[in-house]
C-alpha cells in the first residue's frame, strides 16, 4: 500500500499511466494495414479534405458522408498534414489522433477517479483501463471512439467534481462548469450526442438514488451554455448551407434514426450482447471484476461499515454512470462491440476501488473465494479465447475452412499453397502465458493482489503486441486489399510501393484502377481517390490511344468479376490491344466473410 501511494502521487502517476497506454497501443498504429470498413471511410474522407481544401463538407469519393460531425476529420487531416506531408495514403498519420485520444483518456479517467474513490483506486483503475484490449484496439483505428472516450471521461470528471462538492471536496464551480460544457461541445463535434447522453443518464441515475439536484446549479451558468453553442453552432450552420440541408437529414433523419429503430446496416443483437464481449474487451481488468462488483453491491446496500460516506457517494456516481449507460446500449437495436466503451471508465474505476479494498482487508476481511475464482475463470476464458483465435492452430483451422469456400480456384490446395508463403507468426505466448499464469496464481491462490494485477496487465500488453505486431501484419491472406495490390503490382499498375510491392516497372502507370466485384474502402484509400469501384465501374475500351493503359482489378469469386474477365479478353482481341493478366491472388475478406480471388488485367 505504501508503494502504491508513492506511485499514485505526483507526476509519476501521470507519466506511468501515459506510458502504459502508449506502450500497449502504439505498435499497431504503424504496423496494421488500413482496416475496412469504417476506418478506411473515415481516413478517405479526411484525405479528400486535404486534397480539395474543403474542410466543411465530408465526402467519400463523390458522395456526401452525412453521418458524423467533422471533428475527427479535422484532427486526422491536421495530423496527416503535420507528420506525413504529401504521403497522404499512409494510414498511420490518420491514427495518431486516436492514439493520443487513448492516452489522454487514461489520464482523464485517473483525474475523474481521484475525487470519487481516492488516488490509489483511481490509479489502479486507470492503469487497467489503459492496458485494456478494447481501448488499445480503438487507439490504432482511425475513427471517433478513442477521442470520444477521452472527451467523455473529461466531461464526467468535471461533473464528478461538481457532484462531490456536496461532500466537502474543494472545487471551483465556474471553471468546472465551463470545462463540462467545453468538453461536451468538443465531444459533440466528434460523435454527436453520445457524451451528452452518458452525462444525462448519469444525472438521472444519481437523482433516482439521492433525489438531489442542487449540486448541478453551476451548470446553468449562461457562460457554459454559450461556450457549447459557440463550439457547435458555426460548423453546423455552415455545413447545412454547404449541403443544402442534407447533413441534418442524413445524420439525424437517417443514421441516428436507423440505429434507434432497428439494426442499422445489419449490426444487431439481443440484450446481453455487450456482456458476451466483456471477457475479451475488458481484459485484463476482468481479473478484478466479480469481487469488485460484489463489494460495490454490499457498499451501496449499506453492508460495508468501514466505507467513508464520501467514498460511498463516489461509488453512487460510478454506479449511476455505469448501469444506465450499459442498459441503454444493451437495449439499443444497433450493436457493435465498441459502442460500450464510454461505460468502461466507470467499470475500471470500480475495479480499481475493489482491489484497494481487497488489499486493505487482506488479513482481516473475507477471502471472497467464490467471487475471486469466478473472476479468475472470466479472466482465463477471455485470455484463452484470444490466444487460441490468434494461434497457429486457429489460423490453420480458419485457412482450411476458408479454402473450401473458393469456387473458381483450381483446388483448395492451390489456395493453401499460396497462403503458405506468408511468414508464420512468432510465439509471444511464452511471455503471455507466463504472465497470465503467475498473475492468476497470485490472485487466486496466495492473494498477492498488487503483483497479480501487474502480471495481468503485462499479459494484456503481450497479447496486444502479439496481435498487432505479428498476427495482423503477417496475415496477408486475411488482408484483401493488400492482396489486391499484390496483383496490381505484378502488372505494373500500382503507383505506390511498399515492402510487399517491390517491382521494377518501366511501363507507364494507369491514370486510375477500376475494380469489379470488390468495393472495400481500403482499396480507395490506398490506391487513390479516383479509383472506380462498383457500381461506378464500366467494362468498355475507348478508341483513343491516350486513354491507355487501362487496368481492371477483378474479383473472380464474384459473378461480375469472372464475367468481366471474359468480356475484356474478347474486347481486347477484337480491338487489337495487348492484354496482360496477373496470376490469381487469394484472400479472405474479413468484412463479409467471403473469399476473394484477384487478378489484375492491364490493357495497353
Amino acid at each position: 500500500m505504501t508503494l502504491l501511494s508513492r506511485l499514485s502521487s505526483g507526476w509519476t502517476a501521470w507519466l506511468l499511466l501515459a506510458l502504459i497506454t502508449f506502450t500497449a497501443a502504439a505498435p499497431g498504429v504503424f504496423l496494421v494495414p488500413a482496416l475496412d470498413r469504417d476506418e478506411s471511410r473515415f481516413a478517405q474522407a479526411s484525405k479528400q479534405m486535404l486534397e480539395t481544401g474543403n474542410y466543411i463538407e465530408i465526402r467519400y469519393q463523390g458522395e456526401g458522408r452525412n453521418k458524423k460531425p467533422a471533428g475527427i476529420h479535422w484532427l486526422q487531416a491536421l495530423s496527416t498534414k503535420a507528420f506525413a506531408g504529401k504521403q497522404q495514403d499512409q494510414i498511420w498519420s490518420y491514427r495518431l489522433p486516436s492514439l493520443l485520444g487513448a492516452v489522454l483518456a487514461t489520464l482523464a479517467v485517473f483525474w475523474c477517479g481521484i475525487v470519487l474513490i481516492g488516488r490509489r483506486g483511481a490509479f489502479l483503475g486507470a492503469a487497467m483501463f489503459g492496458a485494456g484490449l478494447l481501448l488499445t484496439s480503438e487507439a490504432h483505428i482511425a475513427k471517433t471512439d478513442a477521442v470520444l472516450v477521452f472527451l467523455t471521461a473529461l466531461t464526467m470528471g468535471a461533473l464528478a467534481r461538481l457532484y462531490m462538492r456536496s461532500e466537502g471536496r474543494d472545487a471551483a464551480p465556474r471553471p468546472l462548469a465551463l470545462l463540462f460544457w467545453g468538453a461536451m461541445g468538443l465531444a459533440f463535434l466528434i460523435k454527436g450526442p453520445v457524451t451528452m447522453l452518458v452525462a444525462a443518464l448519469t444525472v438521472a441515475g444519481i437523482w433516482l438514488v439521492r433525489r438531489q439536484t442542487d449540486w448541478m446549479t453551476p451548470l446553468a451558468d449562461w457562460r457554459g451554455l454559450a461556450l457549447f453553442v459557440v463550439l457547435v453552432l458555426p460548423w453546423f450552420v455552415w455545413v447545412q448551407f454547404a449541403t443544402s440541408g442534407e447533413f441534418l437529414e442524413g445524420a439525424v433523419g437517417k443514421d441516428l434514426k436507423d440505429k434507434l429503430v432497428g439494426a442499422s446496416e445489419g449490426h444487431g443483437g439481443w440484450p446481453g450482447y455487450h456482456l458476451l464481449f466483456l471477457a475479451s474487451h475488458f481484459f485484463p481488468a476482468t481479473l478484478l471484476l466479480v469481487p469488485s462488483l460484489v463489494l460495490l453491491a454490499k457498499t451501496l446496500r449499506g453492508r460495508a461499515l468501514d466505507v467513508l460516506a464520501s467514498e460511498r457517494s463516489g461509488l453512487i456516481f460510478l454506479a449511476a454512470w455505469l448501469i444506465p449507460t450499459w442498459v441503454f446500449f444493451e437495449l439499443l437495436p444497433t450493436k457493435l462491440s465498441h459502442y460500450i466503451l464510454p461505460a468502461y471508465p466507470a467499470l475500471a474505476l470500480i475495479c480499481g476501488w475493489g482491489i484497494v479494498q481487497l488489499m486493505g482487508q487482506l488479513k482481516s476481511g473475507s477471502p471472497m473465494y467464490v467471487s475471486r475464482f469466478a473472476s479468475l475463470g472470466l479472466f482465463g476464458f477471455g485470455g484463452l479465447a484470444l490466444c487460441l483465435a490468434t494461434s497457429p492452430l486457429g489460423v490453420d483451422l480458419l485457412q482450411l475452412e476458408a479454402a473450401g469456400d473458393f469456387r473458381h480456384a483450381a483446388s483448395d490446395s492451390d489456395v493453401l499453397a499460396a497462403w503458405s508463403q506468408y511468414p508464420a507468426m512468432k510465439l509471444y505466448w511464452l511471455a503471455l502465458g507466463l504472465f497470465a499464469v503467475l498473475g492468476a496464481l497470485g490472485f487466486g491462490a496466495i492473494r498477492k493482489y498488487g503483483a497479480s494485477l501487474c502480471l495481468a496487465m503485462l499479459a494484456s500488453v503481450a497479447l496486444g503486441w502479439h496481435i498487432r505486431t505479428v498476427f495482423l501484419p503477417s496475415a496477408v491472406w486475411m488482408q484483401p486489399t493488400t492482396t489486391a495490390r499484390l496483383a496490381l503490382a505484378e502488372t505494373c499498375s500500382l503507383k505506390t510501393h511498399g515492402p510487399l510491392y517491390l517491382k521494377s516497372c518501366h511501363a507507364p502507370f494507369p491514370a486510375r484502377v477500376q475494380a469489379i466485384g470488390y468495393a472495400e474502402p481500403s482499396l480507395v484509400f490506398t490506391t487513390g481517390t479516383n479509383t472506380l469501384i462498383p457500381p461506378q465501374t464500366l467494362v468498355n475500351l475507348p478508341d483513343q490511344p491516350s486513354a491507355y493503359p487501362i487496368v481492371y482489378l477483378l474479383n473472380l469469386e464474384d459473378e461480375a468479376g469472372w464475367k468481366a474477365d471474359a468480356t475484356l479478353s474478347k474486347f481486347a482481341t477484337e480491338a487489337g490491344r495487348n492484354i496482360n493478366r496477373s496470376e490469381p491472388y487469394y484472400a479472405l475478406n474479413y468484412s463479409n466473410g467471403d473469399p476473394v480471388a484477384f487478378i489484375s488485367v492491364r490493357i495497353d
